[in-house]
């Protein structure tokens, strides 16, 4: 059985967004008493309290409020859990020689959901077609639309997460499928690709081909510098202060979106084509690293590394390396990942180094005359690399057929050997 989320926008009237309001309310007030009590059980006794002694308070926490009891017992036992996974994952970050932040309390703009951990307390009526109905216990029902690929009931449900963002209503439904309910179809058996992704190109393939980054931040950044300067005027606080920073929030969002919808699109005809798909192993996180530095020892070009960083992130390649990994499996692909080094500084016709910095967007081999653009030449050794990563050995001979495949023939490649 293999997990997923499945997203569905919901509709909940008026007084039913009243209502969910006002659950979000009590589950972040819930969120951060719980950290208060924990914060002051270190700092006044030296006592490190645990999820089971706060999950056994709650019975009379709700005596004390009873405001809580509609929420139902799981969802404030999930609520508490939050504050618990954050305490592990802080201590765990310390013991790998991190240096994380301490948990924060929740404001109003930062705590956007809360989850039923089982089945108990809500269910899914009357899907069909992309829409259907959400039946929540002490809240109703409320409808919704959405159409994942794999079907609800194929799958076992297994949790929801209630989830406000940006002024919409979202129900997030955890499903368990069998592998065979998540089987994609793969168009060929004998493909492969190496991709190459940057930010001017946002992939570029083995076989040619150059897709174009979309730069979906960019195209909306002139109206969210418009609506942020504005946001900047208005009084803390205020009502108009209020509804200009949701704008801003809705803009995001919509961006965000469009993001996730193209590099959705992009990752399925992928995988579609190709059953074997090798990309570069790239420390996305050191890479978008600030250069600003530190008082003593200020950095160098903080400001074009700024932008090199929002544009790499404005790509979302994380994202797309994610999506293709599992798709990959689904399809019962390979998805395979090689070490970047010297990819785009060598060769792919004779092996050896030709050194060129970002501005040079063509690959001249002065060795062996080998002239292509650099993204398609460091896509090619990719490729090479994940094939022997895969275990076939590529040879001379396939050097040279290579470079005539595109899209419209079909590889003979030979994977299985």
């Amino acid at each position: 059985m293999s997990p997923r989320n499945i997203i569905f926008r919901i509709y909940p009237s008026s007084k039913q967004r009243q209502q969910l309001f006002g659950w979000l309310a009590l589950h972040r007030e819930l969120y951060n008493a719980a950290l208060q009590e924990r914060r002051d059980a270190y700092k006044s006794n030296g006592v490190s309290l645990s999820y089971n002694h706060q999950q056994n308070e709650l019975p009379a926490v709700k005596e004390a409020r009873p405001e809580l009891v509609p929420l139902g017992s799981h969802a404030l036992q999930e609520t508490v859990r939050r504050v618990d996974r954050a305490y592990q994952a802080f201590f765990r970050r310390i013991k790998a020689g991190e240096v994380p932040g301490y948990h924060r309390f929740k404001g109003r703009d930062r705590f956007e959901s809360f989850t039923y951990p089982d089945p108990n307390g809500w269910k899914v009526v009357e899907q069909k077609e992309g829409k259907g109905r959400l039946r929540i216990t002490n809240l109703g029902t409320i409808p919704m639309r959405g159409k994942p690929r794999v079907r609800l009931a194929d799958g076992e449900s297994r949790t929801l997460t209630i989830r406000a963002k940006a002024d919409k209503w979202y129900a997030v439904i955890g499903v368990r499928y069998p592998e065979t309910a998540l089987q994609r179809n793969c168009a060929y058996s004998d493909r492969a690709v190496g991709i190459d992704v940057g930010c001017k190109a946002l992939v570029a393939s083995s076989d040619g081909d150059l897709i174009d980054n979309p730069r979906h931040l960019a195209r909306a950044q002139e109206k969210l510098c418009q609506v942020q300067v504005e946001l900047s005027r208005k009084k803390k606080d205020s009502r108009r202060r209020f509804k200009l920073k949701a704008k801003v929030v809705r803009l995001h969002a919509t961006v965000a979106n469009r993001r996730k919808d193209f590099l959705h699109q992009l990752s399925a005809a992928m995988v579609q084509l190709y059953p074997l798909i090798a990309v570069e192993n790239l420390k996305l996180k050191n890479m978008t690293r600030s250069a600003r530095g530190t008082v003593e020892a200020p950095g160098k070009n903080v400001k074009q590394k700024a932008g090199l960083n929002r544009s790499m992130l404005d790509a979302g390649i994380g994202l797309l390396f994610q999506m293709l990994a599992y798709k990959a499996e689904e399809a019962g692909g390979r998805y395979v990942e090689v070490v970047p080094n010297g990819t785009t500084q060598k060769c792919f016709w004779c092996g050896k180094t030709v050194s060129k910095d970002l501005s040079v967007r063509w690959h001249q081999c002065p060795h062996c005359g080998f002239s292509v653009d650099r993204d398609y030449n460091a896509a090619l050794n990719i490729l090479f690399l994940g094939l022997t990563k895969a275990g076939w050995e590529p040879s001379k001979a396939w050097r040279r057929a290579s470079l005539a495949v595109n899209r419209e023939t079909t590889s003979m490649l030979p994977l299985a050997a």
